[in-house]
């Protein structure tokens, strides 16, 4: 036995030199490993983004306006788009955050790939892949950041929790999610790490003012160069993203911090703040000449940009020389931190006094990302929202990896505080983390921001067992392994990594993150829109096109647009997708520009308001002269359907309803009821009156025709309609048919819990529109896709043209109402729908009537001529009925009288049923003198004959 054991202890010898090689390397297999991994979970789905005819299928709407700004580069490399006409009319849009070295630096490795000219195909496939090679790439800087915090196994570790998160750090950078996000966090690691090698160089070389003064420049090369080294990093950081002058506001409140804590220790500020004095100084120097915007604005680069760090160097200079005093005067070195924001604050005040903008812009930026709430418009972005279950979403992504971090940051901070010389680095890491915490809380978009310090985090507490269980003895001799410290290892992984591994959530999150976004579904109409309507430039003339789509615009203020030129209203969602494959100028977009003008369009209640807001608001040029709706917009319940409530300038307002033991819920009575079943949990949302009487439910789900009213009541256990909500009864029968929907009415009129209308049908009659016609609906409708559509199937996607009109003079019968009505056609679908209008005769038998739809002449006009090619077409002539006094008539509307080519009206004369059955009306001919009109025995009865729209 004794014999075995020596053999193995001479074999131990033999092996120890490799196991040293092997010590010494083994970091770089494991990163190349886990960089492999974190490149193949982003892209082995790509080819789901990418649609039939080679389109890109990206995940949200911004992707597309970074493809536009990529190719503007191609179209006019190097330079960048500085204002675009394309969007936002009828203004155009400064574009701020995209056209950024982000979109240059693609079009760069596009051009590249493309051997200097790229197809389209190349250029989405780059753009596909961009985002997975530099989210693998951010492996190295955070091993690096790892590394100084918690040797080797401490980088790596930070790069396991790199790469293995589900959070928003993986969904924001996997193939289809063309965006700056992920190179925000590349560059922001590079700015950490850059950071900590140059507070390290800092506190180890030391400068001092004296070196300045004496000229002993050789004592500050190496402090400048890393201070000139972090300031390039902070500007590229700025200009991939304009908002990322936040890290200028963390870096200034690290300063006040470090330096503080330095000098309380009885060190100089003067060896971090010189050359941070630089960074600083260099970063605003280098932002200059990109300057869009000399006032206070986050999302351009503006004066903000240059002010923001030169008030950090101001600071760090103004901390130094206060110490100088303070030491002079011998004051007590504890109380230097509030001397300081004593300081601070009465300048802040003076600054108040002086230009109050300029202190109240930098506290409402600070409140908009670390004020742990959001408006009601910022809730409608998904990003810009608050968590609403913060722990939920931390443990989803990094599992008991966040906690551990936590432990890390507490003991980062410790020995920080606890060291006569405290590490900058260290306290750098820190800061950070704090506030990246402090913004995720606010907003869900800096969560791809935190998993940085999540990840530093758990690579400290990873070195600092490293160190207590004393595993660099086992590394000089491998006999010394005991058994206890195989196990901590392991339990090490298992906590940081094992929840997320075994649970396979980055494997499924990656799957869910590839799938495309919503131009699957609006991919038709789109096509349809850049096909079938006139060019910017000829709408009602057939002119040449007057927009050039990669043109170079100066930047300005306000775009005039000219006669021929017209925009395009939709939520603001869908600006992006109109932009860039409609190729159409949207008036409200991603930008959220004009949102309120989309939302008071959607939800104006009367035709008369909708068409005087679009000209007072978007009036240039031609107009707004389409809308398009889609099936989450135009139908209660759905995800977006209670997002315009949020702009609207017109009196609709939210309403917080408490039930008791904390539960609340947010109304919009107006717009919906809220049905509740008896287990508290929310059922569906019914339709009051006023909604009902909205364009966008009057265009998508009745398109445009009048709404009849109700014959059934809604019977509740409790509610109350004012507050916008109703509790079903026990049982779940609620639906009561009566007759009429005047019986309906009187059965509901005395019961609170009743509701007349509301599912399907509206409480009174809304009248038809008179200049909007539907003329294109998407093939994918919203059954197909799970959708709860209000009818048997609706198109996802419905475009509307506003049009003049066509007019009708007619006769008939004296003091009655009159009916107009036709059959209209969806090829995209195979379905029809029923367009009808009403109008009242005078006492001599005259009623007028604007129709929107045609049914003659479709052939006569198209792009070509400056017009819409409508593929929504009538199946027959107008039907003209008045019930009551059994009267009917019908005639032909062409297409130039509903355009407003040809003004003259459709004539039309109605005659009782009877007399045209017999013939007393008929000439010679045996042509009928109803004008425009067919010949129309056999039909029906007048008194039977009502057209009721379908739904």
């Amino acid at each position: 036995m004794s014999q075995r054991f020596d053999e193995f202890e001479e074999r131990l010898s033999e092996y120890e030199s490799q196991i040293d090689t092997v010590y010494r390397l083994y970091h770089i297999p494991v990163l190349a490993a886990l960089m492999l991994f974190m490149f193949w979970i982003r892209v082995r789905n790509y080819t789901d983004n990418i649609g039939q005819n080679g389109e890109p299928l990206y995940r949200g709407n911004d992707p597309y306006y970074h493809l536009r700004s990529t190719n503007f580069v191609i179209e006019n490399y190097p330079f960048t788009m500085p204002f675009d006409p394309w969007t936002g009319f009828a203004a155009g849009h400064r574009t701020g955050q995209f056209g950024t070295i982000y979109d240059q630096f693609v079009a760069t490795v596009a051009l590249v790939v493309g051997l200097g000219s790229p197809s389209q195909e190349t250029v989405v496939m780059t753009t596909l892949f961009v985002a997975p090679v530099l989210a693998t790439l951010s492996a190295i800087p955070m091993y690096y950041i790892g590394k100084r915090l918690g040797g080797r196994f401490g980088g790596i570790i930070g790069v396991v929790v790199l790469a293995i998160t589900p959070g928003q750090f993986l969904t924001r950078s996997v193939a289809g999610f063309y965006d700056h996000h992920v190179a925000e966090v590349f560059l922001t690691l590079l700015v950490l790490a850059a950071g900590m090698k140059f507070l390290a160089v800092a506190q180890r070389e030391g400068a001092i003012y004296e070196f300045i003064r004496t000229r002993e420049f050789g004592l500050l090369r190496e402090p400048v160069k890393w201070g000139l080294v972090l300031g390039v990093l902070f500007t590229l950081a700025v200009l991939n993203w304009p908002p990322a002058v936040f890290l200028f506001g963390v870096f200034g409140a690290f300063l006040f911090f470090i330096l503080s804590l330095e000098f309380v220790r009885g060190h100089s500020p003067d060896h971090i703040a010189i050359p941070s004095v630089v960074a600083m100084v260099t970063a605003a120097v280098l932002v200059v000449p990109f300057l869009q915007d000399f006032s206070l604005n986050p999302t351009d680069y503006s004066i903000a940009h240059v002010l923001l760090p030169l008030a950090v160097a101001a600071g760090a200079a103004f901390m130094a020389g206060v110490a100088r005093l303070w030491e002079r005067r011998e004051l007590s070195r504890t109380a230097y931190p509030l001397g300081i924001l004593g300081a601070g604050l009465v300048g802040v005040g003076i600054l108040a006094v002086a230009a109050p903008d300029v202190p109240d812009f930098f506290i409402s930026q600070f409140l908009r990302v670390a004020g742990l709430g959001t408006t009601d418009t910022a809730a409608t972005i998904g990003e810009a929202q608050s968590p609403s279950d913060p722990i939920g979403l931390f443990y989803n992504s990094y599992g008991l990896g966040f906690y551990t971090a936590l432990i890390g940051w507490a003991l980062v901070l410790y020995r920080v505080v606890a060291r006569k010389r405290p590490r900058a680095d260290f306290l750098l890491i820190a800061v950070f983390g704090a506030f990246m915490l402090l913004f995720t809380l606010t907003q869900t978009r800096f969560e791809h921001y935190l998993v940085v310090a999540v990840a530093a985090g758990n690579a400290y507490i990873v070195g600092w067992i490293y160190q207590f269980v004393d595993l660099e003895d086992v590394r000089e001799d491998i006999r010394n392994v005991k058994p206890y410290q195989v196990l901590i290892v392991i339990a090490i992984l298992f906590v940081i990594a094992g929840p997320t591994v075994i649970a396979g959530s980055t494997a499924a999150t990656a799957d869910r993150a590839t799938q495309p976004g919503e131009m699957q579904y609006w991919g038709d109409s789109l096509d349809w829109l850049s096909e079938e309507t006139p060019e910017l430039g000829a709408y009602g003339t057939g002119d040449d096109p007057s927009l050039e789509y990669y043109g170079l615009y100066e930047n300005r203020e306000d775009y005039e647009y000219g006669d021929g030129e017209y925009g395009v209203i939709a939520w603001w969602d869908y600006g992006h997708y109109i932009t860039t494959r409609g190729e159409r100028v949207p008036v409200a977009n991603p930008f959220q520009q004009n949102a309120g003008i989309a939302a008071d369009f959607l939800l104006a209640g009367n035709e008369t308001a909708a068409i005087d807001g679009l000209e007072e608001d978007a009036g240039e040029g031609e107009g707004v002269r389409y809308a398009m709706i889609d099936y989450q917009l135009g139908v209660a319940g759905t995800t977006k359907y209670n997002a315009p409530a949020a702009f609207d300038s017109r009196g609709i307002d939210r309403q917080q309803v408490d039930f008791g033991n904390g539960a609340q819920i947010s109304t919009i009575p107006d717009i919906g009821i809220l049905l509740i079943n008896q287990e508290g949990g929310l059922r569906t949302t019914l339709q009051p009156q006023r909604a009902y009487e909205s364009m966008r439910v009057r265009l998508y789900q009745h398109h445009g025709s009048a709404i009849e009213p109700s014959t059934n009541v809604l019977r509740f256990g409790e509610s109350n309609l004012e507050e916008g909500w109703a509790i079903q009864p026990e049982g779940g029968d609620m639906i009561e048919q009566y007759n009429s929907s005047e019986a309906a009415a009187e059965a509901a009129a005395d019961d609170p819990n009743a509701m007349h209308g509301g599912l399907r049908a509206p409480a009174e009659r809304v009248e038809a529109l008179e200049h909007f016609r539907m003329v294109h609906a998407s093939e994918q409708t919203a059954t197909d896709l799970g959708g709860r559509a209000p009818s048997a199937s609706q198109s996802w996607v419905k475009t509307f043209e506003r049009v003049d009109g066509a007019t009708v003079e007619g006769t008939g019968p004296a003091n009655t109402e009159v009916q107009a009505s036709v059959e209209m056609e969806i090829p995209t679908t195979g379905e029809t729908f029923v367009y009808a209008q009403y109008a009242e005769t005078d006492a001599e038998g005259n009623f007028e009537m604007t129709l929107p739809y045609s049914t003659t002449g479709y052939d006569e006009f198209g792009p070509e001529e400056g017009y819409t090619n409508p593929s929504v077409r009538s199946n027959g002539s107008y039907q003209f009925i008045a019930p009551d006094a059994g009267a009917i008539g019908q005639a032909n509307v062409s297409e130039a009288q509903v355009i407003g080519e040809d003004d003259s009206p459709v004539t039309v004369e109605l005659a009782s049923l009877e007399s045209q059955l017999i013939g007393d009306d008929v000439d010679d001919s045996g042509e009928s003198d109803v004008t425009d009109g067919d010949d129309t025995s056999g039909a029906e009865t007048a008194e039977n004959s009502r057209v009721v729209p379908a739904s």
